[in-house]
């Protein structure tokens, strides 16, 4: 599998395949905390080639600095199929997220993993102002 696309934006929207995506960050700032941020989203393009074809479990965490999930894991089972005009597969992912509190300020992580085995990690700071 090859991970083609997988970041942190403000909107996502998979539209008959083609994965539309606005405002990719990494990091945000806040006056104080506890904070809300009221919604984000994951966009995520995976790309497989013929020996992947078949079942796969994707889970996708979001955990904190000392490794506590924020929100419950996402798990899910994919058939990745082959198809009829290409070599390869591509499956577009969408996740979002709305009102996740962060307690503090530091480096939150949102973790991509295919059939158990950790694939990327994706981070985000926050920081406060």
């Amino acid at each position: 599998m090859e991970i083609e696309i997988f970041t942190l934006c403000d909107f996502a929207q998979d539209n008959g395949g083609k994965l539309i995506i606005v405002g990719t960050f990494d990091s945000m700032q806040a006056k104080s905390f506890p904070v809300r941020h009221p919604a984000c989203s994951i966009a995520c393009r995976l790309r497989f080639s013929k020996k992947e074809y078949g079942p796969h479990t994707i889970t996708v965490r979001f955990i904190d600095g000392q490794n506590n999930e924020l929100v419950q894991p996402l798990e899910a089972e994919i058939m990745v199929e082959q198809p009829k005009l290409s070599e390869h597969s591509t499956i577009n992912l969408v996740i979002n997220y709305n009102n996740i509190e962060f307690k503090n300020a530091g480096r939150y992580s949102f973790e991509l993993s295919l059939d158990g085995e950790w694939k990327s990690g994706l981070p985000l700071q926050l920081s406060k102002i």
